[in-house]
This record gives structure tokens, sequence and C-alpha cells, in this order.
């Protein structure tokens, strides 16, 4: 419950601009690193494997704490929604025009129905287990368009989903 009425306060504090974020130009690599630090035991218990597969080093100007928060988010809902034996696989692609970070996850997907309306607020797809409320990926959404990123979503039922985060470079 606790968690929950945090998470509505973040959001809330997101949608009026109240929070002012300590961008810095920091390894994004390591953000992730940290990311997946905080769920290693989780998608331990769900043997789920968590890989990223590591670039050279990324700088980019963000707020690390927030900015770990929702990749936390995404990740977190990928262990929730891949059986046992299946991965989670994190990239960082850079070029001259973004930096995009694809999560790719080999769980039970998300059915087309439902893929337009998983970032929003309390939403709860079909497959979605009791305890979720629909928060984590709204919140992860408004993280990253506070730090100028699009993110989206690509999913096929019994395949996995892969979620698209892109940060221009102006």
């Amino acid at each position: 419950m606790d968690w929950l009425i945090k998470s509505i306060l973040k959001l809330a504090r997101l949608d009026a601009r109240a929070i002012e974020f300590s961008k810095e130009s920091i390894s994004l690599n390591e953000t992730i690193e940290n990311s997946i630090d905080a769920l290693r035991e989780k998608a331990g218990e769900a043997k789920v494997s968590v890989i990223f597969k590591k670039t050279d080093d990324i700088n980019f100007e963000h707020d690390r704490r927030w900015m770990e928060e929702a990749f936390i988010n995404i990740i977190k809902n990928d262990i929730e929604h891949t059986p046992g034996g299946g991965e989670i696989k994190i990239d960082i692609i850079e070029n001259s025009i973004y930096v995009r970070i694809e999560i790719v996850d080999t769980g039970e997907g998300i059915s087309k129905a439902d893929l337009p309306n998983v970032f929003k607020r309390f939403y709860k797809a079909k497959n979605s287990s009791s305890n979720s409320v629909g928060i984590g990926l709204s919140l992860s959404k408004s993280i990253i368009e506070a730090h100028n990123g699009i993110i989206e979503v690509q999913s096929k039922l019994k395949i996995g989903s892969k979620f698209i985060i892109t940060f221009l470079k102006y």
C-alpha cells in the first residue's frame, strides 16, 4: 500500500511538473546496471535471466535516480510476465540522431487489444496478476517523457514484448 501511495504521488508530481530533475551527463550503462541489480533477486526467484548487452559506455544527460526507476518498472513488468527459463535482453543503440534502449522479453506477450493502453494509468491487461495496479508503466512513460524521450511497445502473444525507449539528440 505504501508503494502504491508513493507511486501515485510521484505521478501527480510529474503531471504537475513539480519535480526538478538533477540531470547530468553520466553513464547510461551504469544506470541500466543499477536497475538490473535492484531486480536481481526478483529475477532469480522467477528463474528469468536478465542479459545486458554492454557496449561502449554511453554518457547521456539524465537524472540517474528517476531514470533507474523508469527502467526498474519496465524490467519488473517483464520479469512478472516472463515464465521461468525465459530471458530479458537489454541493448543500447547510439547513432548521430538518437540513443535507444531496447528491452526485449520472451514472455507471454500483450494482446493487440491491450497494446494501446499499457501506458495508461491504472490500466491492467487481461493477463495481469491480481497484485498489479497498473501504475509502473505509466510512471515509466512520464519519467521518460520528462527526459524528452519516447517509449513504445511491440508485442506478440506467446512470443514476447519489446519496449523501445528513444532519446533524440539535439
